[in-house]
């Protein structure tokens, strides 16, 4: 715990508060769309007749997040944030409508691939935008996609209800799923303005390129850049510096053109074995934390895949709210709760809490097979599976954005970090989708409402 004079001069920094709402909504706008797909999963099988693939329902969803991930934080260092963020809310209006009106089973998981990159894209670059930031503020963006997972699962759970208590039909499943997902569209909107009119940056950042300026190269001719300096002292950044050269490009002819792309060119190689050596330094500081964060995100989504099988496929039918959305708002309660307490409580020793979760895998996938465990147990065991699951997630990022060791690349390691949450889950999602479809077969489910 730090002592009390350094959080209350944290929190009376300017900007502070505005900033933490508008990254609390910010992770709540991004997350949402996900979350709703979460809770969704075994609905979205069941109403294409896919019982069996629930677990791929959660494997679209990180299918394509490594990759989104790598490229944010391998390739688009330079590019500014506000250009990644409005290609992201575009593409997340494109994901929903996508799963709000897929009329088939390959469709909906094409849309869910893409909901789940923009919402693997999103995080990966607003974790890298809180390196810029007061660290405490990572608890703000924790919360917010702890809410939204709590409320994507409750607004789909009370949904679910109402359209059941209309009329029940079989047709319905599709109706649920399409007026669920078209409800998240404004989640688009709140994304861009949380991130363009609420969120203050510091004004000792720039907000278009990482923390380390790049010089212009020496090799260029002055003469046909006479706004360019070839001091040594200069600093600008390179996307600065660009923008001259691209103006004096433009009034010279179309054959400086050239030179710049091969001035470009000839930094990139040039700085290539610069930045391996800076991914592997980040890499060596945070492995411990990151193989803790992917190792948690594979325990809680194997065992948020085994809610499907639970209990017996009939029990899914009854009642309102469904069994399985039912344990996934529980799941998400837990998540809010923890995603939300590092203010309040931090723990270090975050491997103790996956060793905890480690029996509670071992666990539910028992039960998917041997149905054990009392129906009215299931909920509050969810609750304390979200409860580890978020409070390894808040902590570790804690950690990485405020612990010193990481201050020279923390933009960087807390982008290699965060990739480490799609290793986890998409390993989970093969591990279930082989005992689905093997040892724990479920038995033929009647197609109802969920």
């Amino acid at each position: 715990m730090e002592d009390s004079g350094e959080e209350s001069a944290s929190r009376s920094s300017p900007n502070f508060r505005r900033n933490w709402f508008g990254f609390f909504i910010l992770g709540l706008a991004n997350t949402l769309p996900y979350a709703i797909v979460s809770t969704a999963a075994n609905t979205i099988a069941d109403s294409f007749d896919k019982g069996r693939f629930v677990a791929t329902v959660y494997g679209a969803g990180g299918s394509a997040t490594i990759i989104v991930k790598a490229v944010n934080t391998f390739f688009l260092t330079n590019v500014s944030y506000g250009s990644r963020i409005l290609v992201n809310s575009a593409l997340m209006l494109i994901g929903l409508a996508g799963l709000a009106f897929a009329n088939s089973f390959i469709l909906a998981i094409f849309a869910i691939v893409l909901v789940g990159a923009v919402n693997a894209f999103g995080e990966n670059v607003a974790l890298g935008y809180l390196a810029r930031f007061d660290g405490k503020l990572v608890n703000a963006w924790s919360s917010g996609t702890g809410m939204a997972g709590l409320a994507g699962a409750a607004m789909y759970v009370l949904f679910g209800c109402l359209i059941e208590s209309v009329n029940g039909k079989e047709d319905e499943l599709q109706k649920l799923d399409r007026w669920a997902f078209m409800l998240v569209i404004p989640a688009a909107i709140a994304y861009l303005i949380a991130f363009f009119q609420i969120i203050r940056e510091p004004a000792s950042t720039h907000p278009y390129h990482p923390p380390a300026p790049v010089a212009v190269p020496q090799a260029l001719p002055t003469t046909l850049y006479p706004n360019i300096q070839q001091d040594s002292k200069d600093s600008r950044p390179l996307l600065q510096c660009t923008a001259a050269i691209v103006q004096r490009t433009n009034e010279a002819g179309s054959t400086n053109e050239v030179e710049i792309r091969q001035s470009r060119w000839s930094h990139f190689i040039h700085s290539l074995p610069t930045r391996l050596k800076r991914y592997k330094t980040c890499l060596g500081l945070v492995a411990l934390l990151a193989i803790n964060l992917g190792a948690s995100q594979f325990l809680s989504y194997v065992i948020r895949t085994a809610g499907a099988q639970a209990r017996h496929s009939a029990e899914y039918d009854k009642g309102c709210p469904e069994l399985y959305a039912s344990l996934q708002l529980c799941f998400q309660a837990g998540v809010f709760t923890s995603r939300s307490s590092v203010q309040i409580l931090r723990i270090r020793k975050v491997a103790v809490l996956n060793i905890l979760q480690g029996i509670n895998m071992i666990v539910w996938i028992l039960n998917q097979q041997y149905k054990f465990i009392p129906v009215s147990i299931l909920p509050a065991y969810m609750i304390y599976v979200g409860l580890l699951s978020g409070a390894v997630y808040v902590n570790v990022f804690y950690m990485v954005q405020t612990d010193s060791k990481y201050k020279e690349e923390r933009e960087l390691c807390v982008n290699i970090t965060a990739i480490f949450i799609t290793v986890g889950i998409s390993l989970s999602c093969i591990l279930q989708t082989i005992l689905f479809n093997t040892v724990t077969i479920p038995d033929s489910k009647p197609h109802g409402l969920w």
